[in-house]
């Protein structure tokens, strides 16, 4: 934001630069007021020269006169003809008719054009505008002659050294102010956007600081008591899961209790066997719903570590779990929430696939992959996305939920659990076997 704005600024300080040069050259005048001055003086000496002096001491001081960009002449024509004068040239002759006190019925004739001929207000953006101005003028003396003059005088506006101190003067303070005040708005505005994107990943954050200006100080206060109320949510949910939890395992054991009583062995131990099964899922509802009342901190937590201790221990109980290693990566994470659902997906590919191999490493965008990938069947296309979703059991069979596996809460976990750090659980169909995808920010 703060780029943005001061690459903007710049350029409006710019344009205003190019407008006001615009509005000059169209409308400002174009001689230097001291060159205005000095050119009315020379006219004004050539012309008491060419009057009250010998035709030869005119002649010789008129002469005198002449330098690298000045020439005064007398001659019987006039060098510049009578025309309609622009506002600028008229008020040339206007200062040397009052200069010369001359008469109205005397011919003063002032042309002011570029030093190549053009005229004198060319276009700012052609070449030719910026060539030097050049000032023709024919005076009629008493005697019938001309006096002719042509003279170099001073633009008003030498735009390149007007620019070259106008444009640092007018833009470089006001980038060091702009960039004092956009720090102080910005800057809240930054912490905060990092302060979501942690709350996004299942971090708890201390309160931020009230700074900035007021609508940063009321924006900051709106995210902490927001993240107030959201813990203040989900202590609740915690401790209604714990009350749950307990409410509901005490009549199951209770029950238990009793079915051990029965005296006939078959029908015990169907019951017992149906008391378990509804332990166990009463067990792993309460964990799946648990998955984000749960808060563990994040730390910085190395993947590659990470990975090579579940392959270690997959290992050491002798299932075939393939991990070949990988360069050292971190990640800021909930180790143990992240452990769980890598567990999960490791299990359900030993499955359904027969077989796990792990794989980590760093995408083109700059996050962070891990697969596990089988060798089994694969799942069908129309099953990719249905399977994320709770109790929905997937069989050694493809997605036949009569061949049995668990309770169909797996996947949903580790997809809960990816999703509150931020990324993403895909299931690709590959040539053999499935790819789970865990694609994490880097």
């Amino acid at each position: 934001m703060a780029r943005q704005l001061a690459v903007l600024l710049l350029l409006a300080l710019l344009a205003s630069n190019l407008i006001a040069v615009l509005l000059l050259q169209r409308t400002g005048s174009l001689v230097h007021p001291l060159s205005r001055t000095l050119v009315v003086e020379r006219l004004a000496s050539a012309y008491h020269a060419a009057r009250d002096l010998p035709p030869a001491a005119a002649q010789h001081l008129l002469e005198a006169m002449t330098t690298a960009d000045t020439r005064f002449w007398i001659a019987p024509d006039a060098e510049v003809q009578p025309f309609v004068m622009h506002s600028e040239e008229q008020r040339l002759a206007t200062a040397v008719r009052q200069r010369l006190g001359l008469q109205h019925d005397t011919v003063v004739v002032l042309q002011l054009e570029r030093r190549n001929g053009g005229p004198a207000r060319e276009h700012l953006f052609k070449r030719a505008g910026w060539e030097a101005l050049r000032l023709r003028s024919s005076i009629s003396l008493p005697n019938g002659a001309q006096l002719n003059a042509e003279q170099a005088p001073a633009g008003a506006y030498e735009w390149g050294r007007l620019l070259a101190y106008s444009v640092p003067v007018s833009t470089i303070p006001v980038l060091l102010i702009v960039a004092f005040f956009m720090r102080r708005v910005v800057a809240p505005v930054k912490r905060l956007a990092l302060a979501t994107e942690r709350v996004s990943r299942g971090e708890w954050i201390a309160p931020l600081l009230l700074s900035g200006p007021r609508e940063a100080r009321e924006l900051t206060l709106a995210f902490n008591v927001m993240q107030a109320r959201i813990a203040r949510h989900v202590e609740g949910r915690t401790r209604m899961l714990a009350a749950l939890s307990h409410d509901l395992n005490t009549p199951i054991t209770e029950l238990r209790l009793q079915v051990e009583l029965l005296e006939d062995p078959t029908l015990r131990g169907d019951m017992l066997d149906s008391l378990d099964e509804l332990r166990a899922m009463v067990s792993e509802t309460l964990n799946f719903v648990r998955g984000d009342a749960v808060q563990e901190a994040t730390t910085e937590v190395s993947l590659s570590d990470l990975l090579e201790d579940l392959a270690r221990r997959y290992q050491t109980l002798g299932t075939p779990v393939e991990w070949a290693g990988s360069p050292p990566v971190t990640c800021r994470c909930r180790p143990l929430a992240l452990k769980r659902a890598l567990t999960n997906l490791i299990d359900n590919a030993l499955r359904h696939g027969g077989d796990a191999r792990l794989r980590l490493y760093r995408e083109d965008s700059g996050g962070l992959c891990i697969e596990i990938r089988d060798h089994g069947p694969g799942i069908d296309a129309g099953w990719l996305q249905q399977v994320f979703e709770p109790f929905v059991q997937l069989g050694k069979g493809g997605a036949d939920p009569s061949q049995g596996g668990g309770l169909g809460l797996g996947l949903a976990i580790a997809r809960a659990c990816v999703q509150a750090h931020g990324g993403e659980l895909l299931l690709e169909n590959r040539a053999p076997g499935l790819a789970a995808l865990v694609r994490l920010p880097g």
